[in-house]
């Protein structure tokens, strides 16, 4: 059933989206075999602070420049993705550290198949994992809030150059406002959509407020929807002055030619 929803998938995205639709194919293999591999050197010993920094550098540049091409958009929203990445995986650190959260959450291990025939004894650092899994599970959202502020920027810019630094900031703000709001309401219905039947048992077993409130199964989800959503917002004001710095480097550099 897996194989048959993903040729939908596959039939949809050419047919719909043409020859985009195909690179955009593409670019998501690429960074299916980019997921493949980090968890393959991951299990391998391979430090997961250092892998993230790494996967997410390699997955923004399959992402934006493989699908969008080589413009001061994309360079733009690559800076802005990474520059993000790098201002959030400290606080996550730390926040997740203090926490607790990482390894295994009280319904995993209370699962027959973790205690009886799995051994939990793994040998990886998993805070460096939980970190890993929080800042990647953003990086979609991030990547795509960038671009959105970056194309909007450099578009406004293309058809009105005589428009101030400071115009173009609030030009920014103004995409950035419109686009926030439906971002933080995906990954928040996407956390909930996916979490009915884990509430729904939750329930049943009549935990009361205290003990939901203080385990790690909901500190974990939540963690990582509101990360994104944090990460989106911060994402808005970097792709902003991204995208700006981009703008004065082509205008420095027509300029430099032209003299």
């Amino acid at each position: 059933m897996n194989i048959f929803l993903a040729l939908v998938l596959l039939f949809l995205m050419i047919i719909i989206g043409g020859e985009r639709g195909a690179v955009s194919i593409m670019a998501l293999a690429g960074n299916i075999i980019i997921l493949f591999f980090s968890i393959i050197l991951m299990a391998a010993g391979f430090p997961s602070l250092l892998l993230v920094l790494v996967a997410g550098a390699a997955v923004c540049y399959n992402s934006l420049f493989y699908q969008n091409g080589n413009n001061p958009k994309t360079r733009a929203a690559f800076f802005a993705t990474l520059l993000v990445m790098l201002l959030l995986i400290l606080p996550i650190y730390i926040i997740t550290w203090r926490a607790g959260s990482y390894g295994l959450n009280e319904l995993q291990i209370s699962e027959d198949d973790f205690m009886y025939y799995y051994d939990t004894d793994i040998s990886i650092n998993m805070l460096h994992v939980a970190v890993f899994v929080c800042v990647f599970s953003t990086l979609g959202a991030v990547i795509d809030t960038a671009l959105s502020v970056t194309s909007s920027v450099y578009e406004v810019w293309t058809h009105k150059k005589e428009l101030t630094e400071k115009e173009l900031i609030f030009s920014g703000y103004q995409v950035g406002k419109e686009i926030i709001g439906t971002t933080v309401n995906t990954l928040l219905f996407a956390y909930f959509g996916g979490s009915i039947l884990l509430f729904s048992y939750v329930r049943i077993q009549q935990y009361n407020l205290e003990i939901i409130l203080n385990s790690r199964f909901l500190f974990q989800d939540v963690a990582i929807m509101l990360s994104g959503a944090i990460a989106c917002l911060i994402t808005v004001p970097v792709s902003i002055r991204c995208i700006i710095w981009q703008i004065h480097h082509n205008k420095t550099e027509k300029n430099g030619r032209n003299s």
